[in-house]
Formats: structure tokens, C-alpha cells, sequence
């Protein structure tokens, strides 16, 4: 068995929240790294339940705090909480507490965890921070355990997830910021795409390229896929050609030419997916979302419907300059035209300039390598396990 983690909040999910998918999230990725996870909550479907964690759980004990008092039930309560708490984390490893540090909707549950923070590694991962929202209007808490939530707790390592919250909890609780860690909550590039291809993407791991060149083709030799790779063997960074690349019914040599394909590909170090080897054609349409730019270096097209398609996906595109893709692509801005005798070094630089001056490329390309979840993984959550 390896490391257990602990992570607890108010509620689980299917209870519908922020936090609720965050923990969610994260729990999923220690899973997959070889920890041993339990979800501690109040409600929902957690791997424990503990109904006294639910933020509505002590309704009278929670009204005489916001009236200013100190509940005399209180200590008896926070007693009853830990020893269910104790039980439920006696194995752990590590414990992380979202949000019941510096929130005051369950202080029976802050209070019964700050007793425990010195008896195990804790962290305290803050979402948000009561006494700094007006919307609450909390009374003072000098006399009442509303003052748990004003300081650190001993023995808590607090993480946030924004810098902008690091430095308010950082006046608020008057500790030195460089104690105080950020971890942004992320997102799954690939969960816009359905099932079948997520899966296929991911396996692949299509998006730790850059760019991604989508050219959307049956194999027939008049497309020119030879000019593609020396165009994009010639970009800048950790290029990928992507062909959708289902046989051509009409074609009996699609084999062979499949073959020296690959071989170029290998010759000019470029990594080469023909997409339609890992997944059906007919699942295949959503891979534009895939695609950093649409190349299209054919000889001959009758009418060149990707154009409209990338077009629709606001996906930046580069196409050699024949009569019908001039007739369709002039219609929109995000492209460029290349002369099928042009040099691919040239080709590729143009389209370089086009990918950096294209504000929905760069932001894309921000959220893929900053706020993928695997990334924020690797290089902050799994320090702290």
C-alpha cells in the first residue's frame, strides 16, 4: 500500500460545487499516481461519510456563533466530531482540508480539525476567505470560535489558488507569503471531445505537442502529403502532423504510399499520426479541436470543405495557392497562401508568424501547458504528497 491521503471538505460530489470537482480532480489524479485516497465529507457520495461535516449540520450551534456567542454545547460537540475523525483519518499520511480553515459555515468541524492538525500533516487548501466577503457580515469573532478562522492554525501548510488570494491570506492571517503556496486549479484539455476520441487523444498524447497540424485527407497522392511534412519537420517548437487519413476506396496502392509517408516522416524526425489506425472514421470529425493550424499542400482539390470547417473551429490556416482553395479561403482573415514550388523552411516561418500573432492559438496554447491538470500535477500537487 502506498502513502494514504486524506482529503476532506463540507460536501462531494454528486453535491454540485467548485470544490466538490476540484477534489474531485485531484483525487483522481493521486489514484492514478499510486496513492491511496479517501474522500472525507459531509454529504454526497464521499468514500467516508461523516454526516457532521455537512456545512447546515449544527443550524442552532451555528446561529448563537453569528449572534456573537459561544455556544456552552460547543466543546462537547467538537469532541464527539473528533473522535469520529481520529477513526477516520487514523491511517492517513497526509490530510488536506479544503476551505473549513478560513470558512465559518461548520466551526464545530474547523475547531474539531484544528485540534488534529498537530497530530498529522495538514494542509489547508483555501478557496475562499470568510472575513475578507463583505456578503457575509460577520460579527467580531474576539469571543466566539469564529476566531479560529482569523488565524493559522498550528501546524497547517496553506496552499491557494491564486496569487491574489495568497497575498489576502497572507494580510489577513499576518503570515510571510513565501509560507503560503499556489496551486490554480486546472483543466482537462481534452474533456471538450467526446468519449471515444478523448480517450484516443490522450493515449496518443496529442496535445503535448506544439503546433498540432491538422490536414483532414483520404490518402490519394494529389494531395501532397509529402510537402506537409517538410513543412511542418521545418516548425519551430515540438511540431505534429495529424492525418485523419482513411483509405481511399479507389485507391489500391493506399498502402504503399502510406508506407513512404511514414518514411519520410521518420527521415525528417517529424512524429506522424494517421489518426484513423487508433480510431473509427466516423469518430474522427472532432479532431479539429485538436489542431493548432489546418495545412493543406494539395495539387489538385474540387473544392476544399476543411477551409469552411477550420474556419467554423477558428482554426488558423495555411493553404497552397490552387484555384478553388484561393476561391473559398479568401473569404477569411486567419490564413496564409503558399506556392506549392515555395521552400517548406520559408513556409514554415510564415506559418510560425501567423501561430504567434494569433491571440486564440496563444491562449490555447497558454491553457495547455500552465493549467492542464496532468501539468499542475507533476509539478505542484505531488511535491506536497
Amino acid at each position: 500500500m502506498g502513502r494514504i491521503v486524506s482529503i476532506l471538505h463540507y460536501s462531494a460530489l454528486p453535491v454540485i460545487g467548485g470544490v466538490e470537482f476540484i477534489i474531485d480532480r485531484h483525487s483522481k489524479l493521486m489514484r492514478e499516481d499510486g496513492f491511496d485516497v479517501s474522500i472525507i465529507a459531509g454529504e454526497g457520495e464521499p468514500d467516508i461519510l461523516i454526516p457532521e461535516l455537512k456545512a447546515s449540520n449544527y443550524k442552532k450551534i451555528q446561529e448563537e456563533i453569528l449572534r456573537g456567542r459561544e455556544p456552552e454545547n460547543f466543546e462537547d460537540e467538537v469532541e464527539k466530531l473528533k473522535k469520529k475523525l481520529i477513526q477516520a483519518i487514523s491511517s492517513s499520511n497526509l490530510l488536506i482540508v479544503h476551505n473549513l480553515f478560513t470558512m465559518h459555515f461548520n466551526l464545530v468541524a474547523t475547531a474539531a480539525l484544528c485540534d488534529l492538525a498537530g497530530e498529522i500533516k495538514t494542509i489547508g487548501w483555501v478557496h475562499d476567505i470568510s472575513y475578507i466577503d463583505p456578503t457575509y457580515n460577520l460579527p467580531s469573532p474576539a469571543k466566539t470560535p469564529l476566531k479560529l478562522i482569523t488565524s493559522p492554525a498550528p501546524g497547517v501548510q496553506y496552499v491557494t489558488i491564486t496569487k491574489y488570494r495568497k497575498e489576502k491570506l497572507s494580510d489577513f492571517f499576518e503570515i510571510e507569503k513565501d509560507k503560503i503556496q499556489v496551486i490554480p486549479n486546472g483543466i482537462d484539455p481534452y474533456k471538450l471531445l467526446p468519449e471515444e476520441m478523448e480517450k484516443t487523444a490522450k493515449r496518443l498524447n496529442i496535445l503535448s505537442y506544439y503546433p498540432v497540424v491538422l490536414f483532414p485527407s483520404r490518402l490519394t497522392k494529389r494531395k501532397n502529403f509529402e510537402l506537409a511534412i517538410e513543412i511542418s519537420s521545418e516548425l519551430q517548437g515540438k511540431p505534429l502532423l495529424l492525418l485523419s487519413a482513411p483509405p481511399d476506396p479507389h485507391n489500391p496502392e493506399f498502402s504503399s504510399y502510406k508506407d513512404e509517408l511514414r518514411a519520410l516522416a521518420e527521415k525528417k524526425e517529424l512524429p506522424l499520426i494517421f489518426l484513423s489506425d487508433h480510431c473509427p472514421i466516423k469518430k474522427i470529425y472532432p479532431f479539429y479541436f485538436l489542431g493548432d493550424i489546418l495545412l493543406i499542400s494539395s495539387r489538385m482539390e474540387g473544392f476544399g470543405l476543411p477551409v469552411l470547417e477550420a474556419s467554423l473551429m477558428r482554426i488558423p490556416a495555411a493553404f497552397s495557392n490552387i484555384p478553388p482553395l484561393k476561391e473559398i479561403g479568401k473569404h477569411f482573415q486567419s490564413h496564409i497562401f503558399f506556392d506549392l514550388d515555395e521552400n517548406p523552411k520559408n513556409i514554415a516561418n510564415r506559418i510560425m508568424n501567423l501561430l504567434n500573432e494569433s491571440s486564440i492559438v496563444q491562449n490555447r496554447k497558454i491553457v495547455i501547458r500552465d493549467f492542464g491538470w496532468d501539468t499542475i500535477y507533476q509539478k505542484k500537487i505531488k511535491k506536497l504528497l
